[in-house]
């Protein structure tokens, strides 16, 4: 003889389900959710989090190291919550390196334009030459006038090579210097402006 058995609505029936899961995928570690963890903190490196967001890499790092302490401790609950803390926090500092440096990038393609266009212009009145402009200066003007463009020639190189730091520190002298040029080929006095050539 059978015994009815007891009715179990379907939303208990699958909460069970779920609950049971949830117990036996803490008891081991969490392995799956420790690579991601480590693999977006790789992604933030090589986006540049190192630079443009280092709190919030070095925060993603702790979260990992925690996660690793805590599976050590065999507290895979613990672990599995550090880890998915630690991704997380890496995918966030991913996406603030890409947009700091896209303004970066943007800041110093405008600037390179800038100094570039002021060459051009100290460029053309060498070429065409100026009244009162002496022999001695122009020599001494063309001689500064080669090493300012080999030198953004090498703030170009960087921008291309996506350095942009490098970059950043060549135009920052570089553009009192073409300024100081273009005054100078000008008649013009400066202000405040390097009159050496870099």
């Amino acid at each position: 003889m059978h015994l009815p058995l007891p009715r179990v609505s379907t939303p208990a029936w699958l909460g069970a389900v779920l609950a049971t899961l949830l117990i036996a995928g803490c008891a081991e570690p969490p392995q799956k959710e420790l690579d991601q963890a480590q693999a977006a903190i790789e992604v933030a490196v090589s986006a540049g989090a190192e630079r443009f967001a280092a709190d919030g890499l070095t925060s993603a790092r702790t979260a990992l190291m925690q996660a690793r302490d805590a599976v050590n401790q065999r507290d895979y609950k613990l672990a599995l919550s550090h880890a998915l803390d630690s991704r997380e926090k890496a995918q966030t500092a991913a996406r603030a390196a890409a947009d700091a440096r896209t303004a970066v990038r943007q800041q110093v393609e405008a600037a390179l334009a800038g100094v570039t266009a002021t060459l051009e212009r100290a460029r053309a009145v060498l070429d065409t030459g100026r009244p009162g402009l002496t022999r001695a200066a122009l020599r001494r003007a063309r001689a500064a006038e080669a090493k300012l463009t080999e030198a953004v020639q090498e703030a170009r190189a960087a921008v291309e090579a996506q350095d942009y730091g490098k970059a950043q520190a060549l135009l920052t002298g570089l553009r009192k210097d073409v300024d100081a040029l273009l005054a100078d080929v000008q008649g013009e006095a400066p202000a405040q402006s390097s009159r050496r050539a870099r």
